[in-house]
């Protein structure tokens, strides 16, 4: 049996709305280091707080298969999850649908 989310669904959203706007910020500001340093200096390598927020929210969430991160890096703006043995198929386009998903669907 799956345990309940230690999160609220508003908690998580707005977490996840927040490290998309801070990583927009980050990405504005290494573009323009960039830009100033003709290609030699790089921003934002290693974020620990960022580490650590994400370690956080994937245990709340019960989140075994690090959807969360996926969604936040990989998913490329796809934002589609496939079941091979169902045939089922989600559009997790929001950070709601994403905590629906992982809080109900995701065994």
């Amino acid at each position: 049996m799956r345990s309940k989310p230690i999160l609220t669904k508003e908690t998580f959203c707005e977490a996840l709305r927040l490290i998309k706007e801070q990583e927009e910020k980050n990405d504005k500001f290494s573009r323009a280091l960039n830009e100033m340093g003709n290609g030699f200096i790089a921003f934002g390598g290693e974020d620990r707080y960022l580490d650590a927020v994400l370690i956080v929210l994937k245990e709340a969430m019960d989140d075994k298969y690090d959807y969360i991160r996926w969604w936040l890096y990989e998913s490329s703006g796809n934002y589609k999850v496939s079941i091979p043995y169902t045939n089922k198929q989600y559009k997790l386009e929001t950070p709601e649908a994403l905590y629906d998903y992982i809080a109900n669907e995701c065994d």
